[in-house]
């Protein structure tokens, strides 16, 4: 079996380094990148108990309560009554909420497409193929 320590190493370092450049390109708005973190996973799979909104931010349930305060006070979400559980609450993602994650995802895919628009033919190639290579990864 070949040695792909090096390659992960490699892999795992570019993907975070391309991550946390991705989310540095965002219009000002007041939210912080916690907040915008939270708000896309309300945003991608819908109303979401804050229980499990901590679990896939991989936060304390104290933390979430701020963050989903801070996003509340925004506006872009809102607490409504679990119909399925009473005793819980859904948060839900508001149309200023929505307007702002297109405006973020916009901006994000502006910046890549500048700086892929730069690379030449044949890398933007190799590109494509490592990016179906990455999604199938991502699904094992």
């Amino acid at each position: 079996m070949p040695d792909v320590a090096p390659l992960a190493n490699e892999l795992r370092l570019a993907i975070h380094r391309l991550t946390r450049r991705l989310r540095q390109q965002h219009p000002t708005h007041d939210l912080t990148l916690t907040q915008i973190s939270a708000l896309a996973i309300i945003w991608r799979d819908g109303p979401i108990t804050a229980g499990e909104l901590a679990i896939r931010e991989q936060v304390r349930p104290p933390s979430i309560t701020r963050v989903v305060d801070g996003l509340e006070n925004a506006g872009v979400v809102v607490r409504k009554d679990n119909p399925a559980d009473g005793r819980q609450v859904l948060v839900e993602i508001t149309e200023e909420g929505v307007t702002r994650m297109e405006s973020y995802v916009e901006a994000r895919e502006a910046w890549l497409a500048r700086q892929l628009a730069d690379l030449p033919s044949k890398d933007r190639e190799i590109l494509h193929r490592a990016a179906v290579i990455l999604n199938d990864l991502s699904t094992r």
